[in-house]
């Protein structure tokens, strides 16, 4: 029998996506800081990734379905314009109780976290191995839907956190944020784990791939910073001081040849226009001679 992939489940709201409530369209999608980076970075250590998450606003008739699925594909969306890809979604639109306002939705599921059931259909689904995966959630509820499932686990503690711990909500880690989250599970990953190629194909794979990366970002950023002081040098030389103040002293002259002609005295005012025009012309030798060097 081949062996199941590994996998890191992620809770949404508050997870990956900034949780204003009950999300009822997709323009209030907004992912947390670094989101993008996260699931890349588990992607590339070799996990797959799904999300699974409890969505009663279904069954509380604040949005149906479809409406559901377009909030999820506007997720899919950001991440993916951030380089980062999703194995799956899976959501549970169900509740028990009156708080359900939809007959169709109102009942109890083994879907709802902090039961295991998101997670044990989609290692059916997707032949995962949950044995060497990860649930990351912000929550009591998806804590203890790891640990029952048989995932290690990762609390993000933003000071959401549902319910007060216990032994089946006891995390393995606790952290402040995703990317955190993904680099703890990037430093104990087993050495099994096959770490994925690239996105973009080519040789640069791995870890290794993103020291060399990092290494060119680097030599680019100190090019442009070298061009960008030479630049700053450039536009506060000499010649182009000593040009301003001749184009200032133009100015006073023309003024001065102004005053001449309204006092009366014709013979100055042109005098001091043609010593104007010179100084001006001396500018604009000295500003050209600037910009060819």
């Amino acid at each position: 029998m081949v062996a199941g992939s590994p996998v890191v489940f992620l809770d949404r709201d508050d997870t990956l996506v900034v949780d204003s409530g009950y999300i009822d369209h997709p323009d209030k999608v907004q992912l947390v800081s670094r989101a993008a980076e996260a699931v890349r970075r588990i992607g590339r250590a070799g996990f797959r990734v799904v999300v699974v998450s409890n969505q009663s606003g279904v069954a509380r008739g604040y949005f149906d379905e479809a409406r559901l699925n377009e909030v999820n594909d506007r997720m899919r969306t950001l991440l993916s314009r951030g380089g980062a890809e999703l194995d799956g979604i899976y959501c549970c639109p169900f509740l028990d109780g009156p708080e359900a306002k939809v007959e169709a939705y109102r009942c109890a599921s083994d879907l709802r976290k902090p039961l295991p059931g998101m997670l044990l259909q989609a290692a059916k689904d997707l032949n995962l191995d949950l044995s060497r995966s990860w649930m990351i959630g912000d929550s009591a509820r998806d804590i203890e839907a790891g640990r029952s499932a048989g995932c290690r686990t990762i609390l993000i503690r933003n000071g959401r956190a549902d319910g007060a711990e216990s032994a089946a909500t006891l995390p393995d880690f606790s952290t402040r944020s995703i990317i955190e989250a993904a680099m703890i599970v990037e430093r104990e990953s087993d050495d099994d784990v096959v770490v994925r190629d690239e996105p973009l194909g080519g040789e640069g794979a791995g870890r290794a791939g993103d020291a060399e990366q990092t290494k060119l970002l680097a030599e680019i950023r100190d090019l442009l910073d070298r061009q960008q002081r030479e630049a700053m040098h450039d536009d506060f030389s000499i010649r182009r001081l000593v040009g301003t103040l001749v184009q200032m002293l133009a100015l006073v002259v023309a003024a001065w040849g102004v005053y001449a002609m309204f006092s009366g005295q014709p013979g100055h005012a042109l005098t001091r226009f043609s010593l104007a025009v010179f100084l001006q012309l001396v500018t604009i030798s000295m500003n050209s001679g600037d910009r060819s060097g």
